[in-house]
């Protein structure tokens, strides 16, 4: 029997985002194309989203694909009401919540999380991702320091898991390019459930200061572990980015650019270094140019 290597792209994105998330969505179609790209937004930015959509890419509301009882608040740029938590959510919270709920609603056994500020400059298709059988995982060994939001989260996913949390430098499982096993998704929800006796998403809302990645990375290593769980670990992001901590300036950018790894298959200017929009543009172009002549 043949395996199934299709591939779920998945990106939450905003109105803010809609020209980072179209020159995302034009690199999948052109370097991903075994890959169908999920592009999730709030209900009030469809419309401006939907002439995205096409053969290979599907354009929903977050409200369709998040679990029942989450409104946006009115005339609010970021908070969301959790009905079923009882607790106000930021937009990334629900963004968060929206990638894991994707599990469900899709059945392609690979889903790879990609950022809008993210965009692909080599081609790339399932081979990457899946392996003898066996699907990646990103863990970047002690990659959290003290005094990174990472602590909290890491130490928050643990209480949902059951298990005890590492000490200082932990495992970081956080990144722009991160894939996953569906199954070992749906998984990790039930397990969550037996947990915490809620509703995984109830749960998830709860403890606030909460990361999908994390939660996926800590199941698979303290709970099931990598061979049960049929992943490969992986510590390098093949995804060649500038996280700031400030903006670039053209000549910057394009140095950076020229900086590619020559298998890096993904390049980004983290959108919030506020690199103007045109001289991320312009050094990505440098990127695909570069990597087409590598």
């Amino acid at each position: 029997m043949t395996a199934d290597r299709r591939i779920a792209i998945v990106t939450p994105s905003f109105a803010r985002d809609f020209e980072p998330c179209r020159e995302l969505s034009e690199s999948v179609l052109t370097f991903a194309p075994e890959a169908t790209h999920y592009i999730v937004v709030d209900a009030c930015d469809l419309k401006l989203f939907r002439p995205l959509a096409n053969s290979r890419t599907v354009v929903a509301a977050i409200e369709d694909f998040i679990p029942k009882g989450y409104f946006k608040i009115p005339y609010s740029q970021k908070w969301w009401l959790s009905v079923p938590a009882l607790v106000p959510a930021k937009g990334w919270l629900v963004q968060q919540l929206a990638k894991l709920s994707v599990a469900r609603l899709i059945d392609e056994p690979l889903i790879v999380n990609v950022d809008s500020d993210v965009r692909f400059v080599r081609p790339v298709d399932s081979s990457f991702f899946i392996k003898d059988g066996l699907t990646r995982t990103y863990r970047l060994a002690n990659g959290v320091s003290a005094g990174m939001p990472h602590v909290k989260w890491h130490r928050n996913m643990s209480r949902l898991l059951g298990v005890v949390p590492d000490d200082l430098p932990m495992d970081d499982y956080v990144g722009n390019v991160i894939s996953w096993k569906r199954s070992v998704v749906l998984s990790a929800l039930e397990h969550v459930e037996g947990v915490t006796g809620l509703p995984w998403h109830v749960a998830f809302t709860r403890a606030r200061l909460a990361s999908e990645y994390t939660l996926y990375g800590l199941y698979v290593d303290k709970v099931l572990g990598a061979q049960t769980a049929g992943v490969w670990i992986d510590g390098r992001s093949w995804c060649h980015t500038y996280w700031g901590p400030g903006p670039l300036s053209q000549p910057e950018a394009n140095r950076f650019a020229r900086s590619l790894p020559e298998d890096d298959f993904a390049f980004s200017i983290a959108g919030y270094t506020l690199t103007p929009p045109d001289v991320t543009r312009s050094a990505t172009l440098l990127a695909v140019k570069l990597a087409a002549g590598s």
